[in-house]
């Protein structure tokens, strides 16, 4: 993987044209538990609020995620052209036909596709759930690698029964704490690999919690044990 150039990002006004509230980016590393060696980057915004992050991206418009992903691909695309990319994609990308059109183009074989908040896909009515289940394996077809996001012990419980093709789960952080302690996060890793080959778990912070994670199961882990590189630096 290519080094990172702390020269990646300009002024973050720039980004905030791109999206408000938005100052800059940052790369989270993707690690191997059992080696820890850094296998993917994943892609991330920096807010002027940071705080405010879970209640600014459950608002945003499709529109406005499709501009931001699309000024994150760019900023990316010659500067790390090795790197092993994690990006986040709403459904509401997947089910409107025009704006599929539109983010294809700027899905590279390889990318690692996080599907953000993805029970929601099991309210959407019949047509845009077959919908949005076609377009996936379209970009499996394309060599894509399809994760789901966030997903915890009673989520994973629907998944089990949806044949999707996908590559990936990442285990919520939230759940991780809460059940690190018990076998059940042993439980939610098994069940997790019995949809998807590779599981990660989110919330890594300590060398305790990464031994957790391997002993559970998991393959991958990310969280702020493995410091962000983020543009532009303070």
């Amino acid at each position: 993987m290519s080094a990172l150039n702390p020269c990646l990002l300009s002024d973050p006004l720039e980004w905030r044209r791109v999206a408000r509230d938005v100052v800059g980016l940052k790369l989270e590393p993707i690690v191997a538990l059992p080696t820890s060696r850094i296998v993917g980057l994943e892609v991330l915004s920096v807010l002027a609020t940071p705080d405010q992050s879970e209640r600014y991206f459950h608002q945003q418009s499709a529109e406005e995620s499709l501009a931001l992903l699309q000024a994150q691909l760019a900023t990316l695309k010659n500067r790390l052209p090795d790197a092993n990319l994690f990006i986040n994609l709403p459904i509401t990308l997947l089910t409107e036909t025009e704006l599929f059109r539109r983010v294809l183009p700027l899905l590279s074989p390889g990318i690692n596709i996080e599907i953000v908040n993805p029970d929601t896909l099991f309210s959407l009515p019949a047509a845009s759930y077959h919908r949005v289940v076609q377009r996936l394996h379209l970009l499996d077809r394309r060599h894509c690698r399809i994760w789901l996001d966030d997903i915890d012990e009673t989520q994973i419980q629907r998944f089990l029964r949806s044949r999707l093709t996908l590559s990936g789960i990442k285990i919520d952080k939230i759940a991780f704490w809460r059940l690190r302690a018990t076998p059940a996060l042993k439980e939610l890793v098994s069940l997790c690999a019995h949809v998807a080959e590779n599981v990660l778990i989110e919330g890594i912070e300590s060398n305790r919690d990464r031994e957790c994670a391997l002993k559970a199961g998991a393959g991958f882990g990310q969280g702020y044990y493995w410091p962000s590189v983020g543009w532009p630096r303070k």
